[in-house]
């Protein structure tokens, strides 16, 4: 609740009944004006061109659940629910579920499973939830072999990439992938040569019968900030300089450059590594042996066993993993020894964000 309102000259001051006060510059006011909103699609029809910056209202009145100003030139009063001034009084930013957390893991994190046949909504929003904050879940009792994909559609909108909307992870005769052969594949994160690398993967296990091919994981957070704490030459380097990813094969060719570290606010918000799509580093001058070293560095603490989470998934299980963090690989297997069979699809942060706001 709102305990009283102040003008100012150039803004309105509200002091809560439960302490602190949030200062709300007219013009902003007026922007987030809810009679500036289309009734039907909440889409934004305020012409900021057509409006004085220095504009202040000729009217302010509070009572116990709303604000109204009168605005110059508008003949109605523009209403303002607490709940909507409340929304923004952290320094104007919309109170938003979706921000979680991170939980950095190491080789004993346990996962967090979930039964598929108890994933009513507050089990999904829970799951997701978990998702955000540790990168990595497991789902249980997925035993039809189309069950994991169809279990995408509880959370939003499959990404369609080179690879199509649904990927078989098997043994090929003429693979154009090492994810499609029976090697070891090492600790990556995918389609890292990709302009927007997909968020989440799920990975849904139809069949695991031959030997070998555990699953390993790392959590590129973990190994990021860890580097930050003990090699920050290094840390900067790969957070500021640009590495080249190349996929080709027959049908395409799909190159784009990042920093294998993102950082948001100080802290690690993205890791993109993929060794085996990375290209030459950029730029034979300025600095490359060191940035060759910082990224040798890198990749030694990847393989450091402390941060290796093995696991070999069952068929009916399916794990779903933050692309842009949680690293993921695989032991040789022998497919002579039995089938082994994956089947997979990527879908966007934007919609899980989307799915927890809504749940929420």
């Amino acid at each position: 609740m709102i305990k009283e309102i102040k003008c100012e000259e150039d803004q309105l001051v509200v002091s809560w009944s439960k302490g602190g006060c949030s200062a709300y510059p007219y013009i902003w006011l007026k922007d987030i004006d809810p009679l500036d909103f289309h009734p039907q699609t909440n889409e934004r029809m305020f012409d900021l061109t057509q409006c004085d910056l220095n504009i202040t209202p000729a009217d302010v009145v509070l009572d116990a659940e709303q604000v109204s100003l009168q605005w110059p030139d508008q003949k109605v009063r523009s209403v303002y629910p607490v709940k909507l001034l409340a929304m923004y009084a952290n320094s104007g930013d919309r109170e938003d579920p979706a921000q979680v957390k991170r939980q950095l893991w190491y080789r004993d994190f346990e996962v967090s499973r979930f039964a598929s046949e108890q994933m009513d909504e507050d089990a999904v929003k829970e799951m997701l939830l978990r998702l955000k904050r540790d990168g990595l879940v497991i789902i249980t009792g997925l035993d039809h072999e189309k069950s994991g994909e169809q279990f995408g559609d509880l959370i939003g909108f499959k990404r369609e990439t080179n690879f199509g909307v649904m990927f078989e992870v098997i043994n090929k005769a003429e693979p154009n992938n090492l994810a499609y052969t029976a090697v070891s594949l090492p600790l990556h994160t995918d389609l890292s040569n990709q302009e927007l690398p997909p968020g989440y993967q799920f990975l849904h296990c139809v069949k695991n019968e031959a030997q070998g091919g555990e699953s390993i994981l790392a959590d590129g957070f973990a190994i990021a900030t860890d580097l930050q704490r003990e090699q920050p030459a290094h840390f900067e380097l790969l957070s500021t300089r640009k590495m080249p990813f190349r996929f080709h094969d027959k049908s395409c060719d799909i190159r784009f450059s990042h920093c294998v570290i993102g950082v948001k606010n100080g802290e690690v918000d993205q890791f993109i590594f993929n060794a085996h799509l990375a290209e030459n580093v950029n730029g034979l001058q300025g600095g490359i042996v060191e940035y060759y070293r910082a990224y040798k560095a890198l990749m030694t603490n990847i393989k450091q066993p402390k941060y290796a989470l093995e696991l070999k998934l069952q068929a009916g299980e399916m794990m779903i993993f933050d692309n842009k963090r949680v690293m993921h690989g695989r032991k040789s297997f022998d497919p002579t020894t039995g089938d082994r069979h994956l089947r997979g699809y990527y879908i966007d942060h934007t919609e899980v964000d989307s799915k927890i706001r809504m749940l929420s």
